[in-house]
């Protein structure tokens, strides 16, 4: 294997699904598609990766078995806790996940950009967070599609900032969309008892991580409806509305996280007045 292969083989493992475009922007973005497809092909060829291909759909790249022993046994990455389910299952998963690592990729290439800092492995995909409800005899747990990490350099500045990822693809209705941001708020509110009741989260994150719902899976005009319904729904369920302050609710379309990047204001609070700033940017 060289380099490229490598580092391809990484992507795969953490990511699970990634198509062939997508590993060559991850990785070596200089590099002919040509080129990619013939390294990706090669890992194929030695056991280590295989390909879903399906009709109008980009080819799709996983480890195998042995692909995934070779990238825990050279202890780059954590190990992954899954693999990949059946084929029949991948399909299912397929454009959800690839949305997700669109995702990533729009701040990978901001980055890139601006330089700062966020690789292809800065974002870790399906991090669950159990807590307790209040009443302490129910346990719960907030499922993050990625939690991503970005390094913001800002007038000389460096800031960390860590995002809990929710993509939706239309494909649940809004108001169910709403109900899993109060899965966040109780997350963050949740202390255990006993002295000092320091919050859950605390033991994970220095600061609660801003959320950040992408919206993708149709037209622009309909992901538009969606964002207008989200926050309709968020400001009316009293649990959430309340939130501001505590925790910050973004909501953004994919096809406009792609073209401007999160430096751009692409997103819109959930909570307070509509108006468009940064993904980062302040809400109040």
């Amino acid at each position: 294997m060289d380099v490229f292969q490598r580092e391809a083989l990484t992507v795969l493992y953490w990511h699970r699904l990634v198509s062939t475009e997508q590993v060559r922007r991850l990785v070596a973005p200089t590099l002919s598609p040509v080129t990619v497809r013939a390294k990706l092909t090669g890992l194929r060829q030695a056991g280590l990766a295989d390909r879903i291909t399906r009709e109008h759909r980009p080819r799709t790249w996983h480890v195998t078995s042995d692909g995934a022993e070779v990238v825990e046994a050279a202890g780059a990455v954590d190990a992954r806790a899954y693999r990949l389910p059946g084929t029949a299952v991948a399909h299912l998963l397929q454009e959800h996940t690839l949305d997700v690592v669109e995702t990533g990729l729009a701040f990978v290439e901001t980055a890139r950009e601006h330089g700062d800092e966020c690789g292809p492995l800065s974002w870790t995909p399906e991090v669950a967070h159990p807590f307790r409800d209040r009443a302490g005899d129910r346990r719960g747990v907030v499922i993050a599609d990625a939690v991503l990490h970005y390094v913001l350099e800002e007038a000389g500045r460096r800031s960390q900032r860590t995002l809990f990822v929710e993509l939706d693809r239309a494909t649940m209705p809004v108001a169910r969309l709403a109900r899993k941001l109060v899965g966040y708020i109780r997350y963050h509110d949740h202390a255990p008892a006993g002295a000092g009741r320091k919050p859950t989260w605390r033991e994970r994150y220095p600061r609660f991580p801003r959320v950040l719902i992408v919206l993708s899976g149709a037209e622009e005009r309909v992901l538009e409806r969606r964002l207008a319904d989200l926050r309709a729904h968020a400001q009316a369920m009293p649990l959430v509305s309340t939130a501001a302050g505590r925790v910050d609710l973004v909501v953004t379309t994919l096809p406009q996280l792609v073209a401007r990047g999160p430096l751009e204001p692409v997103a819109m609070p959930l909570l307070g007045d509509p108006r468009w700033v940064s993904v980062f940017g302040r809400l109040s």
